[in-house]
């Protein structure tokens, strides 16, 4: 139940201005209490940010150094004219191509002209052009299988209806868009029927096959509505480093290369690989680059400066200001909240000491450390880690040894290997340096979700969340306490109206006595 607020009236005092200043000081704990809560709810926020920043490089590690090889390298042709190659990490050695004697090409059957039929003529026009007669008991399908990528002809045909009023061009729409592996086109009378796919298939069968609804090939007029195929398709055969071989297509790998032949010769092509050093030597300063950039960043948060003259503000104290300086006000509020945190002092450190470790997997001993192939911490001991490049040495390392330079960045190994040395037996890890930068910055992405969460937790699911529910707790508990503050105030302050309001009613009437008298 509410009680009546009387404000002043007799007293000639402001209660509610009164009223309002002494809740003011009454507010402060609640205040603090809100002030601290602003101050975990900006820690939560800003490891959160942390968080993306380090999910955001382990990506830019999987795209660029393990969902491709490092060890990229170049192919070249003697004859590009002949043969265009590609080289994949595996390439190594030389190819000799000759003797292209045969090109990979597809079977085509292609029918004879029916007179008097366009595209737009309806199946039923065509029966009747060609003199078929429509399929007995209303049979309006084909069945057709067609080879496929590897060079065999498929198991089960796929299946094609059709029906009287459909026109040719629908058809031919509806078979080139079903997954029968033929592309076909009806032009001048005539229907051309192609496989997607080179080569010959080796069990005999032609490389397009009609396994019912041959009627349908008789009205377009084939020679052989059963066998409709014309030119059969064809392997390339040709000779590499001596030995001959033949291809279902002209596309092709061996030995590391991905090859096209673009024509028959009876020549020789050498085809070979080199590394590409320059495009490696601009991937690891990217690398250098972007991880320089995580690592200043994570020790600005580290040092950056703490203004303790600077609390969250306080709702009274925002209804004072203008906006422009509330934002200057929260920029130093919210400076050094992570100052000198232990999760990013520790990760930090982690991923300083991987720099100086050495893999004993590496298959060349000679680059098995990051200083041996040019990598190296910053001069500057205020760099916090940082890391620098000699070009020239890592040139070096890579013309001589590619593939231990590798190894030594992006080889897959075991966290708890069991290695050899000088005949010593130890353990090791043998993982390449970025893999275990992954590990380590998986570590410390652990570690602040366990202390601040991710968006989709609950508040009970990490330690800061904890926290802000128990001061929630304790914010409406003070709130409540505020309120029944107040009304005591103010019931304190109208029963002192009253009894103002009453003394004056007796001075009044004892006067008005005295005054009769």
């Amino acid at each position: 139940m509410s009680t009546m607020r009387i404000g002043g009236l007799a007293s000639g005092m402001d209660i509610d201005s009164i009223v309002e200043k002494l809740m003011v000081a009454e507010r402060a704990p609640l205040d603090k209490l809100e002030q601290k809560k602003q101050i975990y709810e900006w820690q939560r926020d800003a490891y959160r940010e942390i968080n993306t920043k380090l999910t955001t490089f382990d990506t830019y590690l999987a795209d660029n150094f393990f969902l491709k090889s490092l060890n990229t390298k170049t192919a070249t042709s003697s004859n590009e004219q002949y043969v265009s190659a590609v080289a994949t990490n595996a390439a190594s050695g030389t190819l000799t191509i000759e003797n292209v004697s045969q090109l990979a090409k597809a079977a085509r059957a292609i029918s004879n002209k029916v007179d008097g039929v366009t595209g737009t003529s309806t199946i039923a026009e065509l029966f009747a052009a060609s003199g078929v007669a429509l399929p007995p008991g209303g049979q309006q399908y084909i069945e057709i299988r067609a080879i496929q990528k590897d060079g065999t002809l498929a198991a089960e045909a796929v299946k094609i209806e059709y029906s009287s009023d459909m026109t040719i061009n629908d058809f031919v729409k509806k078979l080139n868009s079903s997954n029968a592996g033929v592309t076909a086109i009806f032009e001048n009378g005539k229907l051309s029927i192609t496989a997607n796919h080179t080569g010959r298939v080796t069990d005999g069968d032609s490389e397009i096959v009609i396994d019912s609804g041959s009627d349908l090939f008789a009205a377009f007029n084939f020679d052989n509505p059963n066998d409709i195929v014309t030119q059969r398709g064809t392997n390339a055969i040709f000779t590499v480093n001596g030995i001959e071989t033949e291809r279902s297509t002209n596309t092709f790998s061996i030995a590391g290369y991905t090859l096209t032949l673009k024509e028959t010769f009876n020549t020789e092509v050498s085809i070979s690989s080199s590394t590409n050093v320059d495009e490696i030597i601009n991937r690891i300063k990217d690398f250098v680059k972007t991880y320089n950039e995580l690592i200043k960043d994570l020790n600005s948060k580290i040092t950056e400066q703490k203004y303790r003259g600077y609390p969250p503000l306080t709702s009274l104290q925002r209804e004072e200001m203008e906006d422009k300086e509330i934002e200057l006000w929260e920029q130093k509020a919210k400076s050094g909240l992570l100052r000198n945190d232990d999760i990013i002092r520790e990760g930090l450190a982690s991923l300083r000491s991987l720099i100086y470790e050495s893999n004993p997997a590496v298959s060349n001993p000679k680059y098995n450390t990051l200083f041996s192939i040019g990598i190296m911490t910053s001069k500057n001991y205020l760099s916090g880690g940082t890391l620098e490049i000699d070009e020239d040495k890592l040139r070096k390392a890579l013309e001589e040894d590619p593939e231990a330079v590798a190894q030594l960045l992006t080889m897959t190994g075991d966290k708890n290997a069991t290695v050899t040395v000088n005949g010593e037996t130890k353990a090791a890890d043998t993982r390449g340096y970025l893999r275990k930068i992954r590990d380590e910055i998986n570590k410390i992405e652990l570690k602040i979700e366990k202390r601040a969460g991710r968006a989709s937790m609950n508040e009970t699911q990490y330690t800061l969340g904890s926290y802000l529910r128990d001061i929630n707790k304790r914010i409406e508990e003070w709130k409540n306490k505020l309120i029944t503050i107040e009304t005591r105030y103010w019931n304190q302050f109208t029963r002192m109206e009253k009894m103002i309001n009453e003394a004056n009613s007796q001075s009044s009437m004892l006067l008005g006595q005295y005054f009769n008298y």
